[in-house]
């Protein structure tokens, strides 16, 4: 095992963080706001952050916002926006 193993190779996962944050969603910030107030209904605690950025990228051709939740609940955040909006969620970086 060689330091080109140990930079292109496989590591473990990381185990889910509960103090950690995650962004849950990418979307216009019209749905964000639907979508928010849903998860907050299913007791998915979340926050909305409004994408200032979104405006100096072509993807994005709306105000955008982003939807983000705690890592441990990430799984059940995701399912629950894609049966709102009928798509998996957009991440901006991917």
């Amino acid at each position: 095992m060689g330091i080109f193993h140990w930079i292109f190779g496989k590591h473990p996962p990381r185990p889910v963080d509960p103090e950690r944050t995650v962004e849950a969603a990418w979307m216009p910030m019209w749905q964000a706001h639907l979508v928010l107030h849903e998860l907050w209904e299913r007791d998915i605690p979340a926050v909305l952050s409004e994408d200032h950025t979104s405006h100096m990228i072509f993807t994005a051709r709306e105000p955008m916002a982003r939807i983000f939740v705690m890592e441990p609940v990430l799984k059940r955040a995701e399912a629950v926006i894609e049966e709102i909006t009928g798509y998996p969620p957009a991440h901006q970086n991917g």
